[in-house]
Order: structure tokens, then sequence, then C-alpha cells
């Protein structure tokens, strides 16, 4: 599906046919190399248009692929190398496809050719900043509050909202006058070696240990990016991370700027293409023409990258429809909202009044919603090397299993409403119930997914 080898897929079938394809899946037969996608293709030299077999294994590698590629292989037509990606499935699910990338204008076409990249500073480690370094800047030098941004990485972008790590970026782009900003300035010359552009000739400097970064008109304080389009992070967006193996499309507020791990496009009320980029229909656009990574719990991720994402169909809709799922996107938005609120002010308790400054939270007690009250009092002696102490046990299990019960109840209202969204977009695509039931078929992550 990559680009770079669109002329070899052009190319292929007017030399060779396709007999059978064995995709190894996530199977690794090399141990030096990671995340290697293995095929056996074989081929017969000449053109045809007979019908060739194509097996996956999800599973481990079969004691006979001959066998397997019988019973669990589909038939594939020739006629799906004439696609600009090779997905090598049934017929009804191609045709699904092609139904589905027919309907409407491609985003690109909708959004006006405003899709964005985040921003690339060269050096992360110099540029994003905690907001212990924001405050202390601030307090140094009030007057360079006008660099500090907030700032997203692709990590934090969830279904429908962001996570928050009180990350900030320094932004100083081109033409940035850091002498004006003393304090700024002071803090980042401890990367300075680091942050000088590397010379045209770098194969030769140093013997190739040039520490800097790729040649660049940048100023060693300043961000690698030009970022000519600065302005549009000042405006409502809708983010989404470059890796994702389920829909992480999420409103972004005004002000809040994106690392160099996510991509935006703006967005106006009501947030109708929220909703449709939150939907399956799209999700299973996506599994087609987006570049597989890796299998992550029984869930493919994909590399959601504006080449692919800019192709995606959106719907034309009359104004009951675009208000109907911008509605229900609002909604929805709000309700994973409050659920992570929720989620950091349990953190925050279990933290402060059980956890020390050296002991962190686990893995379990980030997602405490998931235990029982004995479970958590186990992670806490785990963690936190003591036991809740006896005489508040009852108001701790009291406590925990209300904010359990407001999670739940959070979620399945999300999953309601997902679900009802979800049917205003298959309509708008005009899916029967079969095709519907093949999206759902092929889409195989939970609504309401944290």
């Amino acid at each position: 599906r990559a680009n770079f080898a669109v002329p070899f897929r052009h190319w292929l079938p007017t030399t060779a046919r396709i007999e059978t394809v064995l995709d190894f899946g996530e199977n690794q037969p090399f141990p030096e190399a990671e995340m290697v996608r293995p095929t056996i293709m074989l081929l017969r030299k000449g053109q045809g248009n007979e019908d060739f077999r194509s097996l996956f294994l999800a599973g481990k590698v079969p004691a006979s692929l001959e066998s397997a590629l019988e019973a669990e292989g589909v038939e594939c037509n020739q006629a799906i190398l004439e696609q600009p990606e090779w997905v090598f499935q049934c017929g009804e699910q191609t045709r699904l496809f092609q139904k589905i990338m027919s309907v409407g204008r491609p985003l690109k076409e909708h959004v006006a050719g405003e899709l964005y990249r985040g921003i690339t500073t060269g050096l992360n480690e110099a540029f994003f900043i905690d907001q212990s370094t924001h405050d202390r800047l601030i307090m140094d030098d009030p007057s360079c509050a006008i660099l500090l941004k907030p700032i997203l990485q692709g990590e934090d972008l969830r279904p429908w909202y962001q996570e928050n790590e009180h990350r900030w970026l320094i932004f100083t782009r081109r033409g940035t006058d850091i002498n004006a900003f003393p304090a700024v300035r002071a803090y980042l010359q401890q990367y300075r070696a680091q942050l000088e552009a590397k010379p045209a000739n770098w194969d030769e400097a140093r013997n190739g240990a040039w520490p800097g970064r790729k040649p660049g008109s940048y100023q060693w304080f300043e961000i690698q990016d030009s970022i000519d389009y600065f302005n549009e992070f000042d405006r409502p967006k809708i983010l989404w991370p470059d890796i994702a193996k389920l829909p992480r499309f999420s409103l972004g507020d005004r002000g809040v700027y994106i690392g160099n791990t996510g991509y935006f496009t703006p967005y106006y009320a009501p947030p109708t293409l929220l909703g449709i980029l939150q939907s399956r229909v799209i999700w299973f656009a996506i599994s087609q023409i987006c570049q597989p990574l890796r299998l992550r719990a029984g869930l493919w991720q994909y590399r959601i990258l504006p080449q692919f994402v800019t192709r995606l169909p959106i719907p034309d809709l009359s104004p009951d429809e675009e208000q109907a799922i911008g509605s229900l996107a609002t909604r929805i938005s709000e309700l994973a909202r409050t659920r992570y609120a929720l989620h950091l002010r349990v953190r925050h308790r279990l933290h402060s009044d059980l956890g020390t400054p050296q002991a962190k939270l686990n893995l379990k007690l980030t997602a405490w919603w998931e235990r029982d009250f004995p479970a958590l009092r186990a992670e806490v002696k785990t963690v936190f090397q003591h036991d809740i102490p006896l005489p508040e046990r009852d108001e701790w299990e009291s406590w925990h299993a209300g904010n359990r019960a407001e999670h739940d109840r959070l979620t399945a209202e999300m999953v309601r409403l997902e679900s009802e969204l979800n049917a205003h977009v298959y309509a708008a695509f005009d899916l029967t119930v079969d095709e519907v039931r093949m999206v759902e078929e092929c889409t195989k992550y939970r609504y309401g997914e944290v």
C-alpha cells in the first residue's frame, strides 16, 4: 500500500499473474528483524484474469501451509491489482469498499485542502517542557509566556478526547528575537550543541558524528519547521494521531498545538465531520487504504497519514442529518471528557492519599475502573508497599464502588450514543443490512473505548 511502491504495483501485473499469496502477519521468522511483514507470493510469468487464493495467517504458522491455504484462504480476483492499494480479501469486501469510496467527496475537497501535520522541532527534548519548567520560565520572565504553547503528542489523542500531560512547547518560530526573551534563551543554551543545524557537508564533519539537527535555514534557537500555517493552531480543530488501532479523532481547543506524531484539520460547528471520521464506516475505509503496521490485542495498527486520509469519503448530508450527527458528536465528546476528568480525580486521590513522591501509579492503578476493591488494594500494596489502613477501608471501598459505577454509567451512555451515531452514518452511505454487518465484522473495536 506504500506510496514508494506505486510504480511496482503498476508494473507487476503487466509481467506476471499471481497464483497464491501467503501473508505471515505477525509471525516473525527472522529473529534479528523486528516489524517485518513476510509474505510468500507465487507468480506465473505472463498475464491472465484467473482468480488466485490468498491466506492471512492470523495465528501461528500451521504445520501445512498448503492445507491452510485450501481450507482458510479466500478467492481473489486479479482485478484487485488495478486498485491503488492491494488488499487481498473476498470480493464482497472489495465491492463494499468501492461503494463506500464512491460516496460524497474526498476529505481533501471537503476541507478545501486544509489538512496539516504537527510541529517538527528537531529536538523535542529541548523544546518540550513540563509544567514546572513552564512556571519557572514565566516567573523569571513573564514576557516569554507568548512563546509557550500547550502541546499534545499523538499518544495523547484518544477517541473523542485528549489526555493532558501538561506539556508545553517553546515555540520559537522563524524570526523570533531570542534576545527579547532572556529566560528562554538561557534555558535553550544548555542544548545549543544539539540544536545547531547540521552543516551541508555533514558526512565530512566530525567523521559523521555531528550532534546537531539536519541542514536548514533556521537559527540554533528556532524550531526546525518553518510552520507558515501556525495561525491554524489558534482555530478549533479535529486532531488524530499518526498511528492507531481504532478511531482516535477528537476536537482540539483553540491555541492547542500538536507535535509531529499528530495531524489536524479545522472544523466548524456542529462537529459533523468529527462524527463521520469516528464512525465504523470510515475506519473500515482506513483499514483498506492505510498502511498496516502490527497487531495489538487483536486489532491492526495503521499509519493514518495524510496521503491516505485525504481520500476518505465524506457523504453529502441534508441539514437535518448534519445536525443529528453533529449533536451526537458533541454529546459523546462531552461524555468522554467528563469520564477522563473522573479518571484524573481518582488517580490524584490514589497517589496523594496512598502514594509517595517516589512511587507512581502503575498501569493497573491507572486503569482503576477495571479492578474491584480487593484487586485495587492488592495493587496499592504492590506499588506503595503498604495496605489501605483498616479504619479507612470501608470509606475507600464505598468511594471506589461509586466511582466505578459512574464510570460504567458514562461508558454505557457513550456506547448508546455511538451506536446511534453509526446508524446515521450507515444511512448516509446507504448501506444495506448485510453491508452494515460486514463493516462491523471487519472493525472489531468496542464502542466506548478509553
